[in-house]
């Protein structure tokens, strides 16, 4: 009996093993996103080599879309919204190229290349038109906790929870309290790290938005006749905190603390929840 159960406690060590090494892998491309990168690869390229204007923005506006459709799967890959960033700021639409560099930064906060190209963006912008600090909040959505992206915090999951899963066949199979202690400890590790991956999805990043619509009135109330808020419309590429979500409207806060009412059809949130 007892030879029975120390094989099965292998077998669900090893089973579990098995699981992490799966679930820790880096996910392949997927199929979606492999079909359209050819295209809007080729788009781009046509892009570059035009020198007709009306041309050009047209090959890339049609690199944003296949871009678009490329990065929409599981959040899309940091390269390729820094792929899309690229193609929607020659397409001289610097409202969805800042919220795709954006989001190539929640996914991975070490990107320099998005990192660079936001920062060139944002220079793009009238001046009035206030802008995150460099190294503020906006820049660094996950690496708060001990400097970790949130790709790291996932491997530093999995790598506990395997852990976690041999110390406790070792403790089944070999009955050592202290292999039992050393499991319990990896397992709220992993535990830890999972809870802090979730709040940074559901957290600071859902409350993030650009404005994706040029010319956008900011209202002093969440009605079309109320008054206007500055003394000029806000332009595509504006970032902002979402304070407030009500029937349409959007209470926002621009980067220099002042507030104001947007319609929400001139915002997109930079977690990508309404896509």
């Amino acid at each position: 009996m007892i030879k029975r159960i120390q094989g099965r406690a292998l077998l669900l060590g090893a089973w579990l093993l098995l699981e992490v090494v799966r679930l820790a892998s880096p996910y392949p491309a997927v199929a979606e996103e492999s079909k359209w990168l050819e295209p809007a690869i080729a788009a781009y390229t046509q892009g570059m080599e035009s020198t007709e204007r009306d041309e050009r923005l047209r090959h890339f506006s049609d690199s944003e879309r296949f871009f678009s459709a490329a990065c929409q799967g599981d959040m899309g890959s940091a390269d390729c919204w820094a792929n899309l960033g690229n193609a929607a700021l020659q397409a001289e639409r610097l409202g969805p190229s800042i919220l795709a560099f954006r989001r190539a930064l929640i996914v991975d906060p070490g990107n320099d290349r998005a990192r660079q190209n936001l920062i060139h963006a944002r220079s793009l912008l009238a001046d009035w038109v206030p802008v995150p600090e460099a190294h503020g909040v906006l820049d660094t959505f996950f690496s708060g906790q001990a400097g970790a992206s949130p790709s790291a915090r996932a491997q530093w999951a999995a790598g506990f929870f395997a852990l976690a899963a041999a110390l406790l066949a070792l403790a089944l199979v070999r009955e050592l309290t202290v292999a039992r202690y050393l499991a319990v400890a990896s397992a709220l590790a992993w535990l830890a790290l999972i809870v802090s991956l979730q709040l940074d999805t559901t957290g600071r990043a859902g409350r993030e938005g650009v404005i994706v619509v040029p010319d956008t009135p900011g209202r002093a109330a969440d009605s079309i006749n109320a008054p206007l808020r500055f003394g000029e419309n806000l332009p595509s590429g504006a970032e902002i905190r979402i304070l407030e979500d009500r029937g349409g409207w959007l209470h926002v806060e621009l980067y220099n603390g002042r507030d104001a009412w947007l319609s929400e059809s001139a915002v997109a949130r930079v977690d990508g929840a309404d896509d």
